[in-house]
C-alpha cells in the first residue's frame, strides 16, 4: 500500500510540471500562396498571392505585387482573362455587362508568373443544383435551439456520386466565415463515408446557414433580418482544402486531441520543379436564396 501511495504521488508531481519546452517553428523559405476562390457570377473576380509565414507568427502575411496573373478558358473556346493587381497582394478581373468567367463545364488554367518562376494550375466550373427555397419558421422547444426564427435551405443534391458544395451566409451583407461556420456538403449530406446520392440536403445541412455566437450555438433571426445564402460547386480537391483548413483553424479548441500542425493540401504547382505552392484554384458555379426575416 506505501509502495503504491509513493508511486502516486509521483505521479501527480510529474502532472503538475510547468517546465516550458520550446519548439522551433522558424522555416527559412516562405511559400507562394494562392487564394483563387473564383465563381461564374458576373462580378469582380479576385486572386490573393501572399508568402507562407512562422505558424505562430500573429500577422497578415505579405501580399505581392510584381507577379502576372492570367486566367484562360481551354475549352469550349480559348479566351484569356488577366488580373491586374490592385493593392497588398490582389489581382482583379471585372467584368464587362453580362459577362463572366464562364458556364458549368468551362475549363480553366491559371498561370502565375513570378520573378523567374512560372505557377499553374486547372479547375472545371462543376454542376451545382439550384436552391429550391430558403425558408424561415419559429422553432420552440427544440434540442439545442433558443426559442426563435430559424432559417433552413432546401436544394436537392445531382445523382452520381461525387458533387461536392459550400454553403456561404451572409446575415444583412456580413458573410459568416468563422471555421465552425463553415459548411461543407457531399452528396447532400457531410462526407463520402454517408454513402448517399441525390437526396434533399440532410437537415444539419439545411440549418447550418444560420448565424452562431461565439461558442458555436445557433442565433436565432430577427424580424427584419435579410440572409442570403450561397451555394457553391466545389473541386474534390477543394472540398478537402477547406476541411484541413476548418480542422486546423479550430485546432487551439480541441485540448489534448489536437491534431498535428500542417498545411492543407492544394493544386497549385511550380511548373519547372513540380513543387507544390500553397493555397488552391477553384471557380464555383452558384446558386442564390434571400430571405427578409418577417414578423
Amino acid at each position: 500500500m506505501m509502495r503504491t501511495a509513493t508511486l502516486l504521488f509521483l505521479a501527480l508531481l510529474g502532472f503538475g510540471c510547468t517546465d516550458v519546452i520550446d519548439l522551433e517553428t522558424n522555416f527559412q523559405d516562405p511559400q507562394l500562396v494562392v487564394d483563387a476562390w473564383l465563381t461564374n457570377e458576373p462580378v469582380p473576380q479576385e486572386i490573393r498571392l501572399s508568402l507562407s509565414q512562422d505558424y505562430y507568427d500573429n500577422r497578415l502575411p505579405p501580399g505581392l505585387t510584381n507577379a502576372e496573373v492570367v486566367v484562360c478558358r481551354t475549352a469550349p473556346d480559348n479566351r484569356c482573362f488577366t488580373f491586374f493587381h490592385q493593392d497588398s497582394g490582389r489581382y482583379v478581373w471585372t467584368p464587362g455587362p453580362a459577362d463572366s468567367l464562364g458556364a458549368v463545364g468551362a475549363e480553366f488554367v491559371l498561370a502565375i508568373q513570378l520573378e523567374d518562376a512560372t505557377y499553374g494550375s486547372q479547375a472545371t466550373i462543376r454542376r451545382v443544383p439550384e436552391i429550391d427555397s430558403l425558408v424561415v419558421r419559429y422553432e420552440e422547444n427544440q434540442l439545442g435551439f433558443e426559442d426563435g426564427r430559424y432559417a433552413q435551405l432546401y436544394a436537392r443534391d445531382f445523382p452520381g456520386t461525387g458533387d461536392v458544395y459550400l454553403t456561404r451566409s451572409y446575415l444583412n451583407d456580413t458573410l459568416l466565415n468563422r471555421p465552425f461556420e463553415l459548411n461543407l456538403i457531399y452528396d447532400g449530406t457531410f462526407d463520402a463515408g454517408s454513402r448517399t446520392d441525390g437526396l434533399v440536403f440532410i437537415a444539419p445541412i439545411r440549418q447550418n446557414v444560420n448565424p452562431r455566437d461565439d461558442g458555436g450555438a445557433f442565433v436565432p433571426l430577427q424580424p427584419g433580418d435579410t440572409l442570403r445564402v450561397d451555394l457553391w460547386s466545389l473541386a474534390p480537391e477543394a472540398y478537402f482544402f477547406l476541411g484541413v483548413a476548418r480542422d486546423q483553424l479550430q485546432n487551439g479548441a480541441n485540448g489534448i486531441f489536437q491534431i498535428p500542425v500542417a498545411n492543407a493540401p492544394g493544386n497549385i504547382y511550380n511548373l519547372a520543379t513540380e513543387e507544390s505552392a500553397l493555397g488552391m484554384f477553384n471557380i464555383a458555379g452558384v446558386s442564390t436564396a434571400v430571405r427578409v426575416v418577417e414578423e
